[in-house]
């Protein structure tokens, strides 16, 4: 009896015994890794741009006389003036931006009467200069450091940049040069009593000025930028760029 009532119970209690036993939980599902997110690359513009350049008439004063000076000649003293047009190549590690450049700078100095400064007054001495095909083809550099005036995540916002650089030209062209009669530098025979105003007229040329072929250029620069959802960019300029200047810049970024 004892064994028939074991056999009993265990039929009874074994798959009862079995259903409570836990199941094993399914381990748990891993959540694919994000693609890690690749960093932006570093922005670059290519830009064309123009600038105006010159040296204003109170600088000149200090050397140079002009025809509206007490006893001068009637002879209006050239404008120096300038336009540069070039293109840069910019990187952008901001808030750094290095700029590099390639431009033409093309001379408007018309020819004209010089009369240099002195005491006293010797207003039959200065020479007659007229330029030839004088220009300057330049290479150079730019750092400027930005400083964001709107919000950098807008789709338009602004910037300013200030910065310095140094360059070289390569000068083209000459200086032609009438002196007056009595100058040592005149071995021509021709009007030798006559101030340079009047030799021009009917002599041959005395020579060039000697301007060097290769002049340093040095840059101080303030802009303001405006970026276009970082696909464009307008930039204007001022400063020195070995003479005062206003200017501009347009391109792309990328």
């Amino acid at each position: 009896m004892p064994i028939a009532t074991s056999i009993l119970l265990a039929s009874f209690l074994g798959p009862t015994a079995a259903a409570q036993e836990p199941t094993p939980e399914p381990p748990p599902a891993t959540e694919s890794a994000a693609p890690a997110s690749r960093p932006r690359h570093m922005p670059m513009e290519v830009n064309f741009r123009g600038r105006y350049m010159s040296v204003p008439d109170s600088i000149l004063d200090v050397w140079f006389f002009n025809e509206d000076d007490e006893g001068a000649n009637p002879f209006k003293r050239p404008s120096v003036r300038m336009h540069a047009l070039g293109v840069e190549y910019v990187l952008k590690p901001r808030p750094a931006n290095w700029i590099f450049y390639y431009e033409y700078i093309s001379s408007d100095l018309d020819e004209g009467y010089w009369d240099d400064v002195e005491e006293p007054a010797q207003h039959d001495d200065g020479d007659w200069v007229k330029p030839e095909d004088l220009g300057l083809h330049a290479l150079g550099f730019n750092y400027a450091h930005e400083v964001d005036a709107t919000d950098p995540g807008r789709d338009v916002w602004l910037s300013f940049l200030f910065g310095a650089g140094l360059g070289v030209g390569f000068v083209t062209g000459e200086m032609t040069t009438w002196h007056p009669g009595g100058n040592e530098s005149v071995d021509s025979g021709c009007r030798l009593e006559d101030p340079a105003y009047l030799r021009k007229e009917t002599c041959a040329p005395d020579d060039t000025k000697r301007i060097p072929g290769v002049l340093p250029i040095v840059d101080l620069t303030a802009s303001a930028r405006i970026t276009f959802a970082e696909r464009a960019n307008l930039r204007i300029d001022a400063g020195i760029h070995d003479m005062l200047y206003v200017g501009g810049a347009l391109g792309g970024v990328f």
